[in-house]
């Protein structure tokens, strides 16, 4: 007996891969995508498709009751509980995107869970971040339950993103709710994402000459989706699951970025006490042109050392990501190919 899923943001960066890994585990994949959305990575696959919006809870609901109805199949006495997995969000580091962040990654968390738990589902995996959980001091690493620092920054989507999670497991309870928090994620797709347009300004020569002082926790897309479905069938209702590889320096991920591309690399980081006048700096351009991304509230966490422990999801979900050096490997080639 096999527990339909219902997958929002399914057909994201992340939500492609997502949905081929419940596919191949021989789950039954429901996904809610807008009218607009670009389904095509996924031909091929039994995907049952429901449109709708997160902005439109009247949708949202309609698709969580067909996905709840359709468990009546299995007949009186043995009707599973459906999953949810809730992917969809809006990633943006520009202020004009606030409300729009706050409309999908907040209000439409709120709706997603209250649907779930009005048809009875039986869990829903909520994908939020590793901004949600902090940054770090130098040299240390943070688990599930450090304290939350990152409040002050003023930046909307950490902000929105640390709401949205506290709507999730604010409803924990009736419905199971697991929290998955991964890195920075690389990997193939056939949709942009943050970090392919990352490693094309480092292939076009667009970097610079200097790296953020700052550092990130990283993470292959595929690893992510894994940790995702471990985590519906493993994790522990009310927790939260890191989900990170390993631990670069800006200046170290620059550097391996510009060896895999064969071009020239970065020499140095900006110091730390100087980062700030960058920040300032940026926010006086930005008054003038909108930056692609190098945005101001993305040069404050830029600056930030996201270091990050993935010790609870390798012991309680066994959960065994690859190595970073074979991710980044994997997504030069694929950029190469698609922009040759």
């Amino acid at each position: 007996m096999t527990r339909p899923v219902l997958v929002t943001g399914g057909t994201g960066f992340l939500g492609q891969s997502l949905v081929r890994e419940l596919a191949q585990n021989g789950r039954p994949v429901h996904v809610l995508c807008r009218a607009t959305s670009d389904r095509s990575a996924l031909d091929g696959l039994d995907v049952h498709w429901h449109e709708g919006d997160l902005t439109q809870p009247a949708s949202v609901h309609a698709a969580a009751r067909a996905v709840a109805e359709s468990c009546d199949a299995f007949g009186p006495g043995s009707r599973p509980r459906a999953d949810m997995i809730h992917a969809a969000a809006v990633i943006s580091y520009h202020a004009a995107d606030a409300a729009l962040q706050r409309q999908v990654n907040v209000e439409g968390t709120r709706t997603a869970l209250a649907a779930a738990r009005r048809y009875g589902f039986r869990r829903v995996v909520h994908v939020s971040s590793v901004v949600t959980v902090g940054h770090a001091r130098e040299g240390h690493a943070l688990d599930e339950e450090a304290r939350f620092n990152s409040g002050s920054l003023g930046v909307d989507y950490v902000d929105t993103k640390r709401q949205a999670e506290a709507v999730a497991l604010e409803l924990n309870g009736e419905t199971e709710v697991v929290v998955v928090n991964p890195g920075v994620v690389f990997g193939r797709a056939s949709c942009p994402s943050n970090t392919s347009r990352f490693l094309l300004s480092i292939w076009r020569g667009e970097g610079g000459p200097l790296a953020p002082p700052g550092g990130v926790s990283v993470v292959g897309v595929e690893d992510v989706a894994r940790g995702i479905s471990l985590a519906l069938e493993r994790g522990t209702a009310g927790r939260r699951y890191i989900l990170a590889e390993s631990y670069l320096p800006a200046f170290d991920l620059f550097q391996k970025a510009a060896r895999a591309f064969d071009v020239p690399a970065v020499r140095a980081a900006v110091p730390r006490q100087l980062w700030p006048a960058v920040v300032a700096g940026g926010r006086l351009v930005g008054r003038v042109r909108r930056a692609k991304l190098a945005t101001p509230q993305a040069l404050k966490l830029l600056g930030l050392q996201f270091r990050f422990t993935s010790e609870r999801a390798r012991s309680e979900l066994g959960w065994e990501p690859q190595s970073f050096d074979r991710v980044l490997w994997e997504t030069v080639q694929h950029i190469r190919a698609a922009h040759a």
